[in-house]
């Protein structure tokens, strides 16, 4: 009876996480239908560069962000100024008659004036089972030879159940709808509330080719107690509306202690484009609020994810694969990593992607094939931190956004070696 009961509890966490995405995209598409609500007869038309994978299809994002964030760095336009730079959790994702909260997932979304890497991780996840699946230390091998041993002792079960998490990263854009006559007016929420429109550069769900077929663009409501400091709770609700004139998915966001309100250390740094460049782990971001960091590094492909036609995102791709025994092809995708941690502890990453990563500093989780200790800023003191450079390893990074002087950035850097002694 004790094994019956025990096998039972296993099936049904397993099912559940199973079910995770599933149920995170019925919630974020309005079961399917949210497409719909996206065209001009309902006043909610958009262009194509306002997709969400746009510019990484083009592979002009390098060149559009940093072009972005120069603007953004020399302009005094409040009204493109994100209100919500921080480091936030949420509490509560709704749409439809499905809800998810901070018991269902851990959410850390970190959000710079300029680049944001969102990060969502299933609490059912068997995270003790897979931190020490090596149960030896590999630092010296690299990120992508470790990862690879990892996943390889790892059951095709276990694959499927890995692949239910996500993580996103990219360039949010703030606007302000300007008020109008059109007759559509009556179905949007609001003409005075901030936009954001996401523009993603690494994403766990895309699949080449498959790119989302509507914006990632919601009105931003912060509740504001006190005008004269940023708000720590602010509401995001879909930009285009169901057929009841309601936003058909709205998320709770809450600053997360430590991030000195947006108002403090504030850091965005990307990968330099390789020449030639190639897929996977030639693209990577680095966001720190406060505080609280959040890291991305693309995926490892072997050019094999161009056999399932038929998936539309990388769970329907690592089902399809293992259904076809293909662990290849399945790892490759899961080969994506990200997490977040915090610089007080000595960049040491707490919540991953990948759980055998937890205690590692962000560093050496950053460069795929070498683990070398350096991390050096580049750049003139007497220019902005847009024409600075970050070496890390042997890898050269751009820095979008930096709110210390180019010498504190190189202390900051330093005081994870301080946290050793």
């Amino acid at each position: 009876m004790a094994t019956t009961t025990r096998k039972n509890n296993t099936d049904d966490w397993q099912k559940a996480l199973l079910g995770w995405t599933a149920k995170q995209g019925r919630i974020l598409t309005d079961e399917g239908i949210a497409t719909e609500h996206y065209c001009s007869e309902r006043g909610f038309p958009f262009a194509s560069n306002e997709l969400p994978h746009y510019h990484l299809e083009r592979g002009d994002s390098h060149q559009v962000f940093r072009r972005w964030a120069a603007a953004a760095s020399s302009c005094d336009d409040q009204e493109g100024k994100s209100p919500i730079v921080g480091a936030w959790s949420r509490p509560l994702f709704t749409g439809k008659w499905e809800h998810s909260t901070d018991n269902d997932e851990t959410v850390y979304n970190i959000q710079t004036g300029s680049l944001f890497i969102d990060l969502r991780i299933p609490m059912i996840k068997p995270v003790s089972s897979w931190e020490n699946l090596l149960g030896v230390d590999n630092k010296n091998e690299g990120q992508i030879i470790f990862s690879r041993q990892a996943f390889e002792s790892m059951s095709d079960e276990d694959l499927r159940l890995y692949a239910r998490q996500h993580v996103f990263a990219g360039y949010s854009v703030i606007s302000q709808e300007k008020n109008n006559n059109n007759e559509n007016n009556n179905n949007k929420m609001s003409n005075n509330l901030p936009l954001c429109t996401r523009h993603h550069c690494i994403d766990w769900n895309y699949v080449s080719g498959k790119p989302r077929p509507r914006p990632n663009k919601w009105y931003i409501e912060g509740r504001n107690i006190n005008e004269r400091i940023p708000f720590n709770t602010w509401k995001e609700w879909s930009y285009a509306t169901d057929e009841n004139g309601q936003s058909y998915y709205w998320e709770k966001w809450e600053r997360i202690t430590g991030d000195e309100l947006g108002q403090g250390l504030r850091l965005a740094m990307r990968k330099k484009k390789q020449v030639p460049s190639r897929e996977g782990c030639d693209d990577a971001i680095l966001v720190a609020v406060g505080d609280h960091f959040n890291y991305i590094v693309g995926r490892q492909f072997l050019d094999l994810h161009t056999r399932y036609g038929d998936a539309s995102n990388t769970v329907e791709l690592v089902d399809l694969a293992i259904q076809n025994g293909d662990r290849d092809t399945a790892i490759s995708y899961l080969s994506l990593a990200g997490g977040h941690g915090t610089i007080s502890s000595g960049w040491k990453i707490d919540c991953a992607l990948q759980p055998w990563q937890h205690g590692k500093s962000v560093f050496d989780c950053l460069q795929c094939n070498t683990c070398n200790e350096e991390v050096k800023v580049i750049g003139s003191s007497n220019v902005g931190c847009i024409s600075w450079e970050v070496l890390i390893g042997n890898d050269s990074w751009d820095v979008y956004e930096c709110s210390l002087s180019r010498e504190k950035l190189q202390q900051l850097f330093l005081s994870r070696k301080m946290s050793r002694l």
